[in-house]
């Protein structure tokens, strides 16, 4: 597993920010995993070779996290609860790679099930197997906890 903080120079995370904030970003409502009975908003940016029109503004991504062949783009927000709510674990994808870029410092985190924690602070990336087990949570103390997850080779 590896952590990097401030992973963008500020005017690249300024640009990914300013994608997701505007007022016409569509978000979508559904379950955090399947099953599950927690809801957040996601908007996939690029899935198994289905790109929407907001992935070209993301493309710099390939080179700086080196993919070789991309998953999935997916932004997730979760919105604010009262208390902190763990979500369920689970994996991506299998036999790949998995990065979080979080959008926002919060309260919440990234679990995995071997015991780590990794706290949601702004630009941060966690980058790791995928198939480590993990688990995002809501957050009570902003609006909500957006990140950007990127599964690839």
């Amino acid at each position: 597993m590896e952590i990097i903080d401030n992973f963008l120079s500020d005017s690249e995370f300024d640009h990914v920010f300013s994608i997701i904030a505007d007022s016409e970003f569509p978000w979508y409502f559904g379950t955090v995993v399947s099953g599950s009975k927690y809801s957040q908003f996601t908007h996939c940016f690029y899935n198994h070779d289905q790109p929407t029109h907001y992935y070209p503004r993301l493309r710099f991504f390939r080179e700086k996290l080196k993919v070789k062949s991309l998953i999935r783009i997916k932004a997730n927000l979760n919105p604010r609860t009262q208390t902190l709510e763990e979500h369920n674990y689970h994996i991506d994808y299998p036999d790949m790679k998995t990065a979080i870029l979080y959008l926002n410092t919060c309260d919440g985190y990234t679990k995995f099930k071997n015991g780590e924690k990794v706290d949601s602070v702004k630009n941060r990336i966690v980058i790791f197997d995928s198939n480590l087990e993990h688990t995002g949570t809501s957050c009570t103390n902003q609006y909500g906890r957006m990140v950007i997850n990127f599964n690839y080779f």
